[in-house]
């Protein structure tokens, strides 16, 4: 009877390994997981060597990414040398090497449900397999079709919303890459969230048209029917996303990220352990905090990276490596912000996620003499390609792009539509006031995001957003130009437009994004950079 058993597998399964390890050790299954037990002080390989030694049944997930692995490779051929026992998990059918294809396997390409009863029942007896292992054919769970079926639907409902520019270059091409198992959790999900609010601003368009043209009903009812079917089929695509079964399928970058909730453990003098905390400049507010926290509990500061037993990391897209031995020392990686480019020797140790927010400073002091129930209670399962940011970040992102939506879908919808009444002056302006709020909303995203450039700070964003309102108002100056020629030149009285929505899109976006600011007003000082 299997007890203790060792997962080998590709990241881009991520989100379906650690579903299955939960379900695993909810059967009381001792299941070695890297991400979970790579305890800091201690080379990687030598501790999965260890796990290897000690685990009697390997379950490999099989899929092209883990068998272009050579980690994943070496792995099963560790099991194969000393004759234990190797289960397939058959996430996807591919060519198996010819030593694979006499293993017992459970094909989880269709129901999971299934695949964890066959999987349970195998692990308490062996079974001689009847058939083959399936090394071709495509199949999925149901929720992976039904997904991609209503993705067609909110791509076509995406196409109307032209105006928008980023709805449709997020949703048009959805179902193709939820079949690929490639999309953006974030990018989508922000998408869906503005397709209803599009969708109504659509409403007001066609409205306004048929206030100053011939009454066309079918073109209003059109329009209600489009509103409807966009908040309809956009919450049942998000629902079906957030679905445990799609979380399973996605990579790591399209599944939801897991948010630390830290447990005080109540120990109020640990271990004293030299720690080092390796920082660039620009991250100096959140080492502060955390040495300040450290000292607290009597950890003392070394005087060089060398001279510690511990050493933090924190990560960002100013600093992507140490000079901490991880041989040596033990090496705690802290993500403060997403880097792609994060060295070897980091990639292999399980981290702590400041990303959503600088959270549990005072766990990490307290258990930082027990590096594996440390990493236990903070770490994170690795998805350093998400862009995760905190709440307070998050909310003046989504502002500044539902503004950017109204106003510059406002301004493609005068320009497209009403450049026969306006006068050339006007139009120019239009068009002025069009690019310069597309700049200025990149320009605001991009440093905010990514903590560099123009709009890397605090004051910056703010006095960025004070010109999105006058660039705003405007509009709406230009919005009034445009109601006087078309009352002169077609006689009809046109005394609004949707631009008008704009100011309560923005009252309402300030009041929502003051008060998260008021509940997190640490994660502002902590995320922006430090200046020198």
């Amino acid at each position: 009877m299997t007890k203790n058993i060792f997962m080998s597998y590709s990241r881009r399964e991520l989100g379906f390994v650690d579903d299955l390890v939960s379900k695993l050790e909810a059967e009381n299954y001792n299941v070695w997981l890297d991400y979970r037990v790579l305890i800091p002080g201690s080379p990687w390989d030598v501790q999965i060597e260890k796990g290897l030694n000690d685990s009697d049944t390997v379950l490999l997930v099989v899929s092209n990414a883990a068998l272009a692995s050579k980690y994943v490779t070496s792995e099963w051929r560790h099991f194969l040398d000393k004759k234990q026992r190797v289960i397939l998990l058959i996430f996807e059918a591919v060519d198996l090497p010819k030593e694979l294809e006499q293993y017992e396997w459970v094909d989880f390409r269709g129901s999971y449900k299934a695949g964890l009863s066959e999987l349970f029942s195998q692990l308490q007896k062996p079974i001689q397999e009847d058939h083959p292992v399936p090394e071709t054919g495509f199949k999925s769970p149901l929720i992976v079709w039904v997904a991609i079926i209503v993705s067609a639907v909110v791509a076509i409902l995406s196409i109307f919303e032209w105006w928008t520019l980023f709805i449709p270059l997020v949703l048009f091409p959805l179902p193709y890459k939820i079949y690929k198992r490639n999309f953006n959790f974030t990018h989508v999900q922000a998408a869906l969230a503005a397709l209803p609010f599009a969708s109504l601003l659509s409403v007001f368009i066609f409205s306004l048209n048929s206030a100053t043209e011939d009454f066309d009903l079918l073109s209003v009812l059109f329009s209600d029917v489009l509103f409807l079917a966009s908040l309809v089929f956009g919450l049942i695509l998000l629902f079906i996303l957030r679905s445990s079964a799609m979380q399973r399928w996605g990579r790591p970058e399209a599944i939801i990220p897991k948010y630390i909730n830290p447990q005080d453990p109540k120990i109020q003098n640990p271990i004293p352990i030299p720690f080092y905390v390796d920082y660039v400049f620009q991250d100096r507010v959140i080492a502060e905090d955390l040495i300040a926290a450290l000292k607290k509990y009597g950890h003392p500061q070394a005087e060089n990276i060398q001279d510690a037993k511990a050493v933090f990391a924190l990560i960002s897209q100013f600093k992507s490596d140490t000079e901490a031995i991880p041989e040596k020392q033990m090496l705690f990686p802290i993500l403060v912000q997403t880097n792609n480019d994060i060295s070897k020797k980091l990639s292999k140790i399980q981290w702590i996620d400041f990303r959503p927010g600088v959270r549990g400073l005072d766990t990490i002091a307290q258990l930082l003499p027990d590096p594996k129930a440390l990493l236990k209670s903070l770490g994170m399962r690795p998805v350093s390609s998400q862009s995760v940011y905190s709440p307070t970040i998050t909310a003046i992102y989504y502002f500044i792009i539902f503004l950017a939506v109204v106003n510059i879908g406002s301004a493609l919808n005068y320009l497209f539509d009403w450049y026969d009444v306006l006068a050339f002056s006007v139009f120019v302006e239009f068009a002025v006031n069009f690019i310069l709020f597309f700049g200025l909303a990149y320009f605001i995203v991009s440093g905010l995001t990514s903590r560099k450039g123009i709009f890397s700070s605090l004051w910056a964003v703010l006095l960025g957003v004070v010109g999105l309102a006058l660039l705003t108002y405007w509009q709406k100056l230009l919005d009034g130009e445009l109601a006087y020629s078309i009352a002169s030149q077609l006689g009809e009285d046109v005394g609004f437009n949707f631009i008008n929505y704009i100011e309560y899109v923005y009252y309402l976006g300030i009041a929502v994004t003051g008060l998260i600011f008021l509940r997190n007003r640490r994660d502002i000082k902590q995320w922006f950079p430090a200046k020198k």
